[in-house]
């Protein structure tokens, strides 16, 4: 079938690049055409590609554009599904003239024949095939419909969410379980590029995160690294069935076997708030001058058998999460706070270290022993310090013979290398109103030098049996730091920043080695069953040695879960760290513009690393004076955001 070629100037459709366009005919030759599609913009089209003259001329440039534009709003009033079904069997291919004298019962304009062309363009019906049209097979034309169908109802759900996302409509549920994901993981959720594509933009976690929000999906204060790390907070049902059944089964048979040490004046000592108390201390007097000491912890191990299920959890959690807001124990309350906890007036089961110290207050050899206690009373360490100063109180001898045991502990480490620096204890609470407390207390107190030196010696302790007994262990070591050419100061915080700094984070291992912080060599941790899993391993090795039982764990055992552990570890710590500034941040963008006191630690690099002295805040700030090391400065808070992770001072000039 022969074809009309463009005259110069002549509007005319044409296929450039599998796209239909129009265009002004600028110069033709014996086998392309050139048109001008734009005042700018023009195309060389081979005259095979040409699909229709108009016989309309262009009075500019653009003229085919506006032409087409004109064709394709037109070509929405055309359906093409009669003329389909009336050639549908015949299998051939159609020119567009043809296809028209079948659709038109006059003959058609030159806008409704460019109108028709962009019909057949699109249609679902026809697929081009040179310059002819062939009519799709019935069981393709079915597939198209329905994946038409599912873009219209895709473009129907875009619409609602862009609705929604601009706070205008309802949501879907899976909305937003895909936009918690993109708040939790940011642009590394496997929804991210679907949220891109519903909402035409990028959308940033902090925005999916402030739309949950403001949903009411999240509260404002929503802990997403929580989320996105999956520490589990809540204990199946399972899990607490188990633990009541271990307390209902609790009776005197796991007493028997078991050294009575009942008859002991027994305290535990910890935070006021503390309710799963996993050591407790003790002094017997005896007539000669000389006493027993005790420390005591409890029995972890003989309640919950390695590898059962409540075994399992434990090591998933890795210890206990404190957080300001909430605690989130590694066992079920009922064993953390109930039966494995040493409350007052109750036996429990617990691993005992012994010693005696002789009138001139030399201390004998250690021995361990499974024991079952029953402690007098719950202290408070403000509580035992009070007892510590006022000799009339009935506990006053007792306390301070433990008091005076452990200063000969703490001495006996610092001749040994231990790193002797005033630490700052900072609880941050939240009350029941959202108010955030913020509490500096120096960890120099007489009942904390007391409980953290006999603890050290209670780990000192296991982790020399398991030595001695070649039993394979987890141990505790750090490289001790070189202070040799430490600079001196007077300034507590300033020492403390460069002692600290110099030292390397302990690590755990499975050869004994030296704890440079503590000055002590070997060390493992046992002393908190309840709250670490690291230290339940080890009060189960340390509980079979006493025992005179095969070990639980085998030296390939603990290979295994060394690294497990630790990384947990970590993350537990980094955590609560994290939690932690996340509060003090909050609190402080409640004081934007104000000034504050601050140490300057440490410049380098046109920086400074500061402490804000009523927060024991350490923050770099950017320089923008002249200042040193030790220095006291007035800083201005200009910049908060606790979601971040950001602050910003600056100096007061």
């Amino acid at each position: 079938m022969n074809y009309t070629l463009p005259k110069e100037n002549e509007i005319a459709l044409f296929r450039y690049r599998n796209r239909l366009m129009a265009g002004v005919c600028v110069n033709i030759s014996h086998t392309r055409a050139r048109f001008a599609v734009s005042l700018r913009t023009s195309h060389n089209v081979p005259l095979e590609n040409i699909l229709q003259t108009t016989g309309h001329i262009g009075n500019d440039k653009s003229a085919g554009a506006v032409w087409l534009n004109r064709a394709e709003t037109t070509s929405a009033d055309i359906d093409l599904c009669d003329l389909w079904e009336l050639v549908v069997e015949e299998n051939e291919i159609w020119h567009l003239n043809e296809l028209a004298e079948l659709y038109y019962n006059n003959t058609p304009t030159s806008e409704h024949m460019s109108a028709f062309l962009v019909a057949l363009e699109t249609s679902i019906h026809f697929d081009a095939e040179g310059r002819g049209f062939r009519a799709v097979d019935r069981s393709e034309v079915s597939h198209r419909l329905e994946v038409v169908a599912r873009g219209k109802e895709r473009e129907a759900e875009r619409e609602a969410f862009l609705k929604w996302l601009q706070y205008k409509g309802t949501s879907k549920d899976d909305w937003i379980d895909r936009l918690k994901d993109v708040a939790i993981y940011g642009d590394q959720s496997k929804y991210a590029h679907w949220l891109e594509r519903m909402a035409g933009e990028t959308i940033s976690a902090r925005k999916a995160f402030d739309r949950l929000v403001a949903e009411g999906v999240w509260d404002q204060h929503a802990f997403v690294e929580l989320m996105r790390e999956d520490i589990p907070l809540n204990f199946p049902d399972l899990l607490i069935k188990e633990a009541d059944e271990i307390q209902a089964m609790y009776n005197g048979s796991q007493l028997a076997h078991r050294q009575d040490l009942t008859y002991l004046d027994a305290v535990t000592i910890d935070d006021a708030s503390t309710t799963d108390m996993d050591d407790a201390v003790s002094v017997q007097f005896r007539e000669d001058g000389s006493y027993q000491v005790g420390v005591h912890i409890t029995d972890v191990s003989t309640l919950i058998p390695a590898h059962s299920t409540l075994d399992e959890e434990a090591r998933n959690r890795g210890a206990s999460l404190y957080l300001p807001e909430a605690k989130y124990p590694m066992l079920p309350p009922v064993l953390s706070e109930n039966l494995g906890s040493l409350i007052p007036h109750e036996n429990r089961l617990a691993v005992s270290l012994l010693w005696d110290v002789g009138p001139d207050g030399i201390m004998e050899t250690p021995t361990w022993t499974l024991s079952v206690i029953r402690c007098c009373e719950k202290l408070s360490y403000d509580e035992a310090d009070t007892i510590l100063n006022d000799a009339t109180h009935p506990r006053h001898a007792m306390l301070s013979a433990l008091f005076d045991a452990a200063e000969s502990l703490l001495i006996h480490r610092v001749e040994a290398g231990a790193i002797a620096v005033d630490q700052v204890d900072r609880r941050v609470d939240i009350s029941a109103d959202g108010t955030v407390n913020i509490e500096l207390k120096k960890r120099d107190s007489r009942a904390d030098l007391l409980v953290s030196e006999l603890m050290v010696k209670a780990n000192f302790e296991a982790a020399k049996l398991c030595v001695e007994q070649n039993a394979p262990a987890i141990f505790r070591v750090q490289d001790a730091p070189d202070l040799s050419d430490l600079e001196p100061t007077d300034i507590e915080q300033l020492h403390r920043y460069r002692v600290l700094t110099r030292m390397r984070a302990a690590a755990i291992s499975l050869q004994p080695g030296l704890h440079g912080g503590l000055g002590v060599e070997p060390y493992c941790q046992t002393t908190s069953p309840l709250r670490r899993f690291l230290d339940l391993i080890s009060q189960r090795q340390l509980v079979a040695i006493i025992d005179n039982k095969a070990l639980p764990y085998s030296l390939d055992d603990l290979t295994k879960l060394c690294p497990y552990v630790e990384e947990r570890l970590r993350l537990i710590s980094r955590l609560e760290q994290r939690r932690e500034r996340y509060w003090i941040f909050h609190h402080l963008s409640q004081h934007r513009g104000q000034v504050f006191d601050a140490l300057v630690l440490n410049i380098w690099d046109q920086r400074a690393r500061i402490e804000i002295l009523d927060y024991a805040l350490q923050v770099d700030m950017r320089l923008s004076g002249q200042i040193s090391a030790g220095g006291l400065i007035s800083v201005r808070l200009t910049r908060v955001d606790p979601w971040a992770d950001d602050i910003q001072f600056v100096m007061e000039k």
